[in-house]
């Protein structure tokens, strides 16, 4: 018989990788509605397979020239674990988000209004690295960073070199965002972090970032009863569909770095749009994008 609870309040510690002390659901998780849900034995999470622990047992023996003799500590261990070897398989893992861990020194990417900026850890992972060139799949929904030479063409500036260091700035690009906020469908309000992924393609070190894998933060709200006080950060609020699973399937989320850039790529001053046919070329007012 399927055994279920009825769950009204709060979540749980660890359910749904988020902590009981965290903020409910609803405000963790972007479009979930807070409304009861069902947590069934059988639902979401696929009944287990026996261990090796299960198939050994406490009792278990080995058969010798003088008759049956217990295993050992060091023999258990090592049956389980030949046992283990030869049943596994990936196939049922999913990969969890590192956006449900610490990720305060990752490299990052922070899109917000009519800016972006790269933290220090991204900047420090490529060596040696001043100007990058941006790409676009809006196909894919994909932003890659490629290190370039100075005089290249599209080559940005995304950092502050100085006296052989090198740190985060800022970059302004009001055209840019404001295209990628409309095709992702973003709220022009919202600022959004992106996870970048480190990968070598052809002998390059490129970053990739997922632009349907954010972290949404809302604007800062001030306290109405002390409006003297320093607007209060919010949490960062999730895509609604992460609500059910930790993560991606294992061969999914390997497939999920491989980039082909002769493949649906574009620069960041040709972007188009999500059918890949490029806009027309009238003017825009610069008060439409800041």
């Amino acid at each position: 018989m399927e055994a279920t609870m009825e769950y009204t309040g709060k979540p749980l510690p660890g359910m749904n990788g988020v902590p009981g002390t965290a903020p409910s659901q609803s405000e963790v998780f972007s479009g979930a509605k807070p409304e009861p849900f069902t947590y069934t034995q059988q639902g979401m999470f696929p009944a287990a397979k026996p261990q090796a622990s299960d198939v050994l047992g406490n009792g278990a023996r080995v058969l010798t020239e003088n008759g049956f003799k217990a295993l050992t500590k060091e023999e258990k261990e090592e049956a389980k674990r030949i046992a283990l070897e030869a049943g596994f398989s990936f196939e049922g893992y999913q990969v969890v988000r590192r956006e449900f861990f610490s990720h305060r020194y990752d490299p990052t990417l922070t899109i917000k209004g009519n800016s972006i900026t790269f933290n220090n850890a991204c900047i420090s992972r490529l060596e040696e690295v001043v100007y990058v060139q941006v790409l676009v799949n809006p196909l894919t929904e994909t932003l890659v960073i490629r290190p370039c030479s100075e005089g290249a063409r599209d080559a940005i500036r995304w950092c502050i070199a100085k006296n052989d260091k090198r740190k985060s700035r800022q970059i302004t690009c009001g055209i840019f965002t404001a295209k990628l906020y409309e095709l992702m469908g973003w709220e022009a309000l919202y600022r959004y972090k992106l996870q970048g992924t480190q990968i070598t393609h052809k002998g390059e070190q490129l970053f990739v970032f997922d632009l349907t894998s954010t972290e949404t933060f809302l604007p800062a709200t001030k306290d109405p009863e002390n409006p003297d006080a320093r607007p209060k950060r919010r949490p960062p609020v999730y895509p609604a569909n992460w609500r059910d699973s930790f993560g991606i399937p294992v061969a999914q989320h390997e497939a999920s770095t491989r980039v082909n850039l002769e493949e649906g790529y574009s620069y960041a001053d040709e972007l188009p749009d999500k059918t890949g046919t490029y806009g027309s070329q009238e003017a825009v007012p610069v008060s439409e994008v800041v």
